[in-house]
């Protein structure tokens, strides 16, 4: 299920201007900006759609190619250098709540359908159609989709990946006084140990739930690749991570007016036992616990008190998110989360409310601040095999990429052996 790799890394000369911040937690204009004043930036690979202007296309084959030619300037570049052998990693971020030790390896594809790594999002079909052509098309990995497994700070696991931090200075090490990111190749003694040590483990996905559709969807396309059969991944101990809430700005597909739409709220959710209040800032309006949501509308804000939960509802059926969708967005908005693309856009809070009031300000929508998850909620969903609207969660922070690169031997990487 778990495997070391054949990967290159990032140059230390070279980390700061190619390593770039994950893709979600950027807004399109910061990605916009960063392409335009950084052609080195690892950005330039993974372009999708809402980055680029109005003017530019828009087709997926044409973003491919960017992102091919992007990657062609970096390998041109020698930015990255082969390791030579199949080895593990360990990437720990450090930050202010502490820090976090995952493991850098590659996991079976094959254990998506198998239970053994389990996710608990849905996924949108444009996205999960970029990545895929991704793949195919630039013929490279380097972020890696983030796993968790349940493990205590006294597991073996957690105990077997200090050991290895301990055993030699960092590989590599950036970032910001905010999050240190460093890396570390794992000594041989210990990486037959680390990977006995999840052997039996079940496996979530904590970020990443379009790679990992991605990554699915290639192996499909030409399952007889063993490179493809495979996907690069970061395990985490789950007792480490943290979560942060996504924010919803939704378009009203129902009501001509908001006045007439906070009308509509008010009267659904008064009628099932919730309530809707306004109140004088968006400081007021954050979510105090769960069961609260605060609501952005035409420069106004207002609390939500979600009516309670069934006291039989699943983890799924219980969560804001997902009580969110089913008793406002999709009846008194018309906002069909699951299946229209483009009626809910996400904003990470750590983008802060400022950017959630300028998209709705910007399109004429409504805002939705969100309470966040808890670790234990997201894996209890996706052990009872259910999956909430996309972007529930958000994980920070996070591995980075462009500090490894999977070579996949297709693409912009066809005349290179495959990691």
């Amino acid at each position: 299920m778990l495997a070391p790799f054949a990967g290159w890394l990032v140059k230390p000369e070279w980390a700061d201007r190619v390593i770039s911040r994950a893709y979600d937690n950027l807004t399109p204009r910061q990605r916009r900006s960063i392409v335009r004043e950084n052609p080195y930036s690892y950005v330039n690979v993974t372009r999708s759609s809402e980055d680029l202007l109005d003017d530019e296309d828009l087709s997926l084959d044409r973003l491919v190619m960017q992102g091919a030619t992007a990657l062609t300037r970096l390998l041109d570049a020698e930015v990255f250098a082969p390791t030579g052998r199949r080895a593990l990693y360990l990437y720990r971020l450090t930050h202010a709540r502490g820090s976090q030790t995952g493991l850098i390896c590659t996991v079976a594809v094959s254990g998506f359908d198998e239970g053994r790594i389990r996710i608990h999002e849905g996924v949108r079909q444009d996205r999960t159609d970029l990545l895929t052509d991704h793949l195919m098309g630039v013929g490279a990995t380097s972020h890696p989709v983030a796993l968790a497994v349940r493990a205590w700070a006294d597991s073996e696991y957690a105990a077997l990946l200090d050991e290895a931090a301990h055993a030699a200075l960092p590989d590599l090490e950036f970032g910001s006084e905010l999050v240190r990111h460093q890396i570390w190749t794992v000594p041989a003694n210990l990486t037959d140990k680390l990977l006995e040590s999840l052997a039996d483990k079940v496996l979530y996905v904590t970020d990443g739930h379009h790679r990992s559709a991605a990554a699915q969807r290639a192996m499909t396309r030409d399952p007889d690749n063993p490179v493809l059969a495979r996907t690069l991944a970061a395990v985490f101990p789950h007792s480490q991570l943290h979560v942060e809430a996504y924010h919803r700005v939704v378009a009203d597909q129902n009501h001509e007016s908001h006045d007439d739409y906070l009308w509509a709220l008010r009267s659904r959710v008064s009628y099932m036992g919730g309530e809707l209040e306004r109140v004088p800032s968006a400081e007021d309006a954050r979510p105090r616990h769960r069961g609260e949501v605060g609501v952005y509308a035409s420069g106004t804000w207002h609390r939500l008190t979600l009516p309670p939960p069934d006291s039989e509802a699943g983890a799924l059926d219980a969560l804001d998110v997902d009580r969110l969708r089913r008793l406002v967005l999709d009846p008194v908005l018309g906002a069909e989360e699951l299946a229209a693309t483009g009626t809910v856009d996400y904003v990470p809070d750590t983008a802060g409310l400022d950017e959630l009031i300028r998209r709705c300000e910007a399109a004429d929508r409504i805002g939705f601040v969100m309470y966040p998850l808890s670790v234990d909620e997201l894996l209890a969903v996706a052990d009872e095999n259910s999956k909430m609207p996309p972007k529930s969660s958000f994980f920070y922070p996070k591995p980075r990429a462009g500090a490894f690169l999977r070579v996949l031997g297709r693409g912009a990487t066809a005349h290179l052996d495959p990691s």
